[in-house]
């Protein structure tokens, strides 16, 4: 098999998804992030089967790209649940990383047709949630098992440093340096120091002087701590809205069953901000480069935000 150089060489056209392939096999990164785009050219071959039509670098014009993406939206399905329909950020997932192999492709000196740019997907803003400062004293204080327990502790550990999960649910007791969480972030590799919070503080006394070892995955991992929240009675309505497919699914559900290990880092994000901690140090926590993003992150409700402004002194 041909290695994928960085040249501006003229080669010969070739199929999407026997790029994606040559890509997947060059690339160092980690077996999850060649997995995404082999599912991707999972989504380009069943596409290619449906419409009879085979997808080369530079045959995603305008049209084709159209069509794709209405494919994905009106007709695929998720790969590990064939009769569920797509969500729409898992689209905007699939056609952003589609974009990427496309323009690395044509890096590496293979002929691209760039008329698939001229296609809008959008992403659509997630029902992502953030727990407030009483649930988490609610959830620091349930009595729980060990499995469970473990589970309360790491999440807990992300809320106050809004850490993600792959840093989080790793951290020992040998990151603290003089009462400062150091983390060499895995996702961006910025190292970022942290203060440790009277919670963490806690947790380290719990367990020892250590953080507890996680030793199961992180689909447990989610489905333990949805437990704990639903024990620690966190069950306040929340709209959930969502675009799945081509419909759109509006329904109230139970606040928990939206936490993921992912809530962790909004959670403390937000509880940072709400607390007053300038927005540009936060940032150098979460890694955010810009404010823009930075606010699309943090989860303040309209309820929530008069409250704040109720004490601005243009109010009083």
């Amino acid at each position: 098999m041909a290695k994928i150089r960085n040249s501006h060489k003229s080669k010969k056209r070739i199929r999407i998804t026997e790029y994606i392939r040559l890509f997947v096999s060059e690339t160092k990164r980690s077996s999850a992030y060649k997995n995404t785009f082999l599912n991707i050219g999972n989504y380009v071959r069943d596409f290619e089967e449906k419409t009879g039509i085979e997808l080369y670098t530079d045959s995603v014009t305008e049209q084709v790209a159209g069509d794709f993406v209405y494919y994905l939206k009106s007709s695929a399905r998720k790969r590990t649940s064939p009769t569920k329909p797509l969500m729409a950020n898992t689209i905007y997932f699939i056609w952003v990383r589609l974009g990427y192999a496309l323009r690395r492709a044509s890096r590496s000196g293979y002929p691209v047709n760039f008329d698939f740019e001229n296609v809008e997907c959008e992403p659509e803003e997630a029902n992502a949630v953030y727990l407030t400062m009483a649930e988490l004293r609610r959830i620091n204080n349930l009595p729980l098992p060990a499995g469970l327990a473990v589970v309360r502790d790491r999440f807990l550990l992300g809320c106050f440093t809004a850490l993600r999960y792959s840093d989080f649910s790793v951290i020992t007791r040998r990151n603290i340096v003089e009462k400062m969480i150091e983390v060499k972030t895995r996702k961006t590799g910025v190292k970022v120091v942290i203060p440790v919070h009277p919670v963490v503080r806690e947790i380290l006394k719990r367990n020892g002087g250590d953080f507890p070892k996680i030793t199961f995955c992180s689909n447990t991992f989610g489905n333990r701590l949805r437990k704990i929240c639903q024990l620690a009675g966190i069950h306040s309505p929340v709209l959930y809205e969502r675009t799945i497919g081509m419909n759109v699914v509006r329904k109230r559900v139970k606040k928990y069953t939206l936490v993921t290990s992912h809530t962790a880092r909004r959670t403390g994000a937000t509880n940072m901000y709400l607390a007053n901690i300038p927005t540009f140090r936060i940032m150098l926590i979460t890694g955010h480069s810009t404010e823009e993003s930075f606010f699309r992150y943090i989860r303040i409700n309209r309820e929530e935000n008069a409250k704040i402004l109720k004490e601005h002194s243009f109010f009083k």
